[in-house]
């Protein structure tokens, strides 16, 4: 064997061995790209304040089911539209220390982490939500908003979370450049991690800080079909358009992309709206079972250059998924079956 094959194979062989033995210690690996995974793996919204013992069998659930990422969530709220206050409520949710404790028990696991705050309203007129807020004055928000992101920041930097979310679905706020750079710049006095955002499927070419970022994150809520019945090929095609126009898209930022969130809920019209939370119907595990089935089959090949990889909506400690009505979590369905053999293969 040539000397430089020779050096080369055994500076793999000292990774690898690096590698195997942080999981052998419970610690995380290299981030995904250095250990040659994807990010595949659930979000778990933190907001049940007595739900600490229950977050923590959750974790070890999903590590014995294969799962390697997790992504935590915490919401903020303001109280409407035109707020410009945004507070962290810690009785909606455990408490920091507990917030903490949750986070490092999945990094004890050898877990990936992903730490992704998000901020909702407590009163929402007709078509309101965080994506259309509009303060009087947005220094005031941002100045607001700066000081959760300071807080959240500090929890991530704690917890050793391997991967920051600075925001989700602010669909309003995107083209506050100069207040964006400001905010990011002070998480990033703080947590010296990796940093994404999280845009809509439908609003991931607005935000004007992707360069301020490691990776552009976007969730998934593309609707594949106007009604239920769609065989998994035709399901395939839809993507097909979509999927050319996001490799595009991150190929001109020049770094790759992240499904934040990747989710269809219970109900017979997943397909055509998965984005409905609130939907209506029957409940159709095989509309679901499809739709989980078309996403393998459209991002399993494409190389984490491109496609740092996916986190399902969601997974909810205790939740029934097959039989309670509307719900994403996954608990006893079809679909289950298909995310766990996903979760199982390395991305290339």
């Amino acid at each position: 064997m040539h000397r430089r094959s020779r050096a080369a194979l055994c500076l793999f062989l000292m990774v690898l061995a690096s590698t195997l033995g942080a999981v052998a210690r419970g610690e995380t690996p290299a981030w995904p790209g250095a250990d040659g995974k994807q990010i595949r793996g659930f979000s778990m919204q933190l907001n049940n304040p007595s739900g600490t013992a229950e977050y923590i069998a959750a974790i070890d659930e999903l590590s014995a089911m294969g799962c390697t990422s997790i992504n935590f969530v915490i919401a903020a709220r303001q109280n409407d539209v035109k707020a410009e206050k945004i507070t962290v409520i810690w009785d909606n949710m455990p408490s920091y220390a507990n917030c903490e404790k949750i986070c490092k028990h999945a990094k004890a696991k050898g877990i990936y982490t992903i730490l992704m705050p998000i901020v909702l309203l407590d009163k929402a007129g007709t078509k309101e939500w965080r994506g259309v807020i509009d303060p009087p004055s947005w220094d005031n928000w941002f100045f607001s908003y700066g000081k959760y992101m300071k807080t959240m920041s500090t929890l991530a930097k704690k917890c050793d979370i391997d991967l920051f979310c600075v925001g989700s679905e602010l669909l309003s706020t995107e083209d506050k450049r100069n207040q964006w750079i400001r905010v990011i710049a002070d998480i990033k006095t703080v947590y010296k991690g990796k940093l994404t955002y999280s845009a809509n499927w439908d609003h991931y070419e607005f935000p004007t800080f992707w360069d301020q970022l490691d990776y552009i994150g976007m969730n998934n809520y593309n609707e594949l079909a106007d009604k239920p019945g769609a065989t998994v090929a035709q399901l395939d095609q839809k993507w097909t358009p979509i999927k050319e126009k996001i490799l595009a898209f991150v190929q001109k930022q020049g770094k790759p992309f992240l499904f934040t969130e990747v989710g269809w809920h219970n109900l017979q019209n997943t397909i055509a709206e998965p984005w409905n939370y609130v939907a209506e119907g029957p409940i159709d595990l095989t509309e679901q079972e499809k739709a989980y089935k078309s996403f393998v089959d459209t991002w399993k090949d494409v190389p984490n250059s491109k496609f740092m990889g996916a986190l399902i909506w969601e997974w909810r400690p205790g939740c029934k998924g097959a039989t309670e009505h509307g719900v994403y979590s996954l608990q006893g369905t079809p679909a289950l079956d298909v995310v766990k053999k996903w979760m199982k293969v390395t991305g290339s």
